[in-house]
């Protein structure tokens, strides 16, 4: 789906693959088996495989206090008297990673019945700096990962107040404008156009990414050719239309047979599909996103397999 093989992320391109990391998917399908639940973070940026990886997730904005994380087994030590998750190896990870020219950004929100929420132009701003504070290129007494500097924000928001995140997203970029390296923001709607919980903050803010959940919804790519339940080209043209003359969309898929309900395909079906779409929509057509990493060691044929062809 590209003229060449990137070591690392590049906006302007179609070939990047990106994953979540954090819930342990298949692990929480095989309590039984922790020998093949998700690996640490740094033994996904090993190789080629994912360019961006966004960790998961952010489940509770605790407007009135310090943000509370969920990363499943993988960090459950929180700072003195607080919720919040202090997670130092996590945040040696992270660097690894960036060392590799992976891009490393948190996810907001989640697909679980989670307290998130922004319900105000003002609870956005405030979000916004104590986001930069903790997780980005601010100071904050408690950083979950400590000094580790996240590469940008990822809003899967799937519940909740939202009309505040678009204020939420230009605070963060005013943070960015003074900062020393690029910062991604993407988000993560379901494939049914518009998104019910973004689709007024992908239509007026700043997006660098969108990772269209195309799975568990009956617009996932088995229904193609079905005009009535299957809709890129909204996609296409919101991009297109974006602040952001460089957004993307990717195709967001499961990476494995038990990590969605629907829209996983066989290799063959799934590269015929993607051509098709990269070929018609080639302006926005950013890659691919995989949910989620955990799959990559239980299904690494089919991951690595699929990404080496978005790559060639």
């Amino acid at each position: 789906l590209a003229t060449a093989v990137l070591a690392a992320y590049n906006p302007t391109c179609s070939n990047n693959v990106v994953t979540y990391w954090g819930q342990n998917s298949w692990g929480g399908a095989h309590l039984d088996d922790p020998d093949h639940w998700e690996k640490p973070l740094a033994s996904y940026c090993d190789d080629s495989t994912f360019d961006v990886i966004n960790i998961s997730f952010l489940t509770n904005f605790n407007l009135s206090g310090l943000p509370v994380l969920n990363h499943a087994f993988h960090c459950e030590t929180t700072y003195n008297y607080t919720n919040t998750l202090h997670c130092p190896d996590i945040g040696k990870d992270i660097k690894k990673c960036q060392a590799n020219g992976k891009k490393v950004v948190l996810s907001l929100g989640g697909g679980n019945i989670y307290t998130y929420g922004l319900g105000s132009s003002a609870d956005g701003q405030a979000f916004a700096d104590t986001i930069w504070n903790m997780f980005l290129g601010g100071t904050h007494k408690y950083r979950p990962y400590d000094d580790a500097v996240l590469d940008g924000i990822d809003l899967d928001i799937e519940s909740g107040e939202h009309t505040g995140y678009p204020a939420f997203i230009n605070q963060l970029r005013s943070h960015f404008s003074g900062a020393s390296k690029e910062y991604i923001i993407s988000a993560a709607p379901q494939c049914v156009y518009p998104d019910a919980n973004l689709g007024s903050t992908l239509s007026s803010a700043w997006i660098d990414n969108n990772y269209v959940q195309f799975y568990n919804n009956p617009c996932n790519l088995a229904n193609m050719d079905n005009k009535w339940n299957f809709d890129y080209t909204s996609w296409d043209k919101l991009a297109k239309s974006n602040a952001n003359p460089n957004s993307k969309v990717y195709v967001g898929l499961p990476a494995g047979s038990g990590a969605a309900g629907n829209g996983y395909l066989d290799l063959g079906t799934l590269k015929n599909g993607l051509n098709q779409l990269y070929t018609s929509y080639q302006s926005t057509f950013g890659g691919i996103m995989l949910w989620d990493a955990s799959w990559y060691t239980n299904n690494q044929e089919y991951v690595k397999g699929l990404s080496d062809w978005v790559k060639s």
